[in-house]
């Protein structure tokens, strides 16, 4: 029989046992690059009342449907992840003899309902009858769902979040899909109202507003601020240019990180070539890791330098 995960049998006493005015964001990126265009990743750390560290793994799914089977069964990736987590954080506090705790939690904004397994333990092929005898064995964990297609949007007007959070989820739910998100937009325009009226909210709006210019082609910049000064104001406008610079710039960076991918790929077949088995999961994080300039260092250094030690040096 399957453990209750602690934060769906008691969330209370979870909430309870957090010192949440430490929380704070991990300026990281744990998701592999292959996938980046499909996943964005968040992580927060945060300490227990009793002094020890908490971290709260988010991954935002961009597909309009569940993950494909391609790309790894979720709870797979997401243990990837973790380990990742644990890793960096080892190589930072490498006296400790135990690790933070770390929730993972995946938020779905698809039209259809997710279907993934969330247990880990289910994506593993152990024959039923032997299950309860090795189980104990096993690797076992179950990420939280949020998924957006089975919440309604009374409901996410209602809950406890923050009016920029909220505004965010719609997003999330809608943008993508939907035709008419002008008129979506507008029914929450109280909303949208407290994100703009909040400290530092004109900035927060911006980044909404490039989202959705970005993801839906029939939402036009001219009627998106035609609606926010309409209904909110004319201060709105310092928002939706902004909104226009970061969609400038966005192409710019992703011009580069194209740039940086073909780089990588260049380098990682020459020193397959080249040393062969040396090239293992730490020199091919190393590369994906690494900087436009880094690798393009590398690129020009590759077929003179003798060992990797001489390549990688500095």
């Amino acid at each position: 029989m399957r453990a209750v995960c602690c934060a769906r049998s008691s969330p209370h006493a979870v909430a309870e046992a957090i010192d949440w005015q430490t929380l704070t964001s991990a300026p990281t990126n744990f998701v592999a690059p292959e996938l980046s265009q499909q996943y964005t990743d968040l992580l927060f750390s945060a300490r227990w009342r009793d002094g020890s560290e908490l971290l709260a793994y988010f991954l935002f799914e961009h597909q309009s449907a569940p993950p494909k089977t391609r790309d790894g069964p979720m709870a797979f990736r997401l243990l990837r992840y973790q380990v990742r987590i644990w890793e960096d954080w080892l190589s930072r506090n490498p006296e400790m003899t135990t690790l933070p705790v770390i929730i993972p939690i995946v938020m779905y904004h698809g039209q259809t309902a997710w279907t993934a397994a969330r247990w880990f333990g289910d994506v593993l092929a152990v024959p039923p009858e032997v299950r309860p005898v090795v189980a104990r064995h096993l690797v076992q964990f179950e990420y939280l769902l949020n998924d957006l297609s089975e919440i309604s949007d009374e409901d996410l007007r209602a809950r406890a979040f923050t009016a920029v959070t909220k505004l965010t989820a719609l997003c999330f739910k809608y943008a993508r899909t939907s035709p008419d998100f002008l008129s979506i937009l507008g029914r929450w325009i109280d909303v949208v109202g407290e994100v703009a009226s909040a400290p530092n909210g004109l900035s927060a709006l911006a980044q909404l507003l490039c989202y959705i210019l970005q993801v839906n082609e029939h939402v036009q910049r001219d009627e998106l601020q035609e609606l926010l000064t309409r209904e909110i104001g004319p201060h709105t406008q310092e928002a939706i240019v902004t909104a226009g610079q970061l969609l400038i710039e966005e192409g710019r960076q992703q011009g580069r990180e194209e740039g940086r991918k073909g780089f990588q790929e260049v380098i990682l077949q020459l020193l397959r070539q080249r040393f062969g088995d040396q090239v293992d999961s730490i020199v091919e994080r190393r590369i994906i890791e690494a900087s436009l300039e880094q690798v393009q260092a590398w690129t020009t250094r590759v077929l003179s330098a003798a060992t990797l030690s001489e390549l990688f040096a500095n």
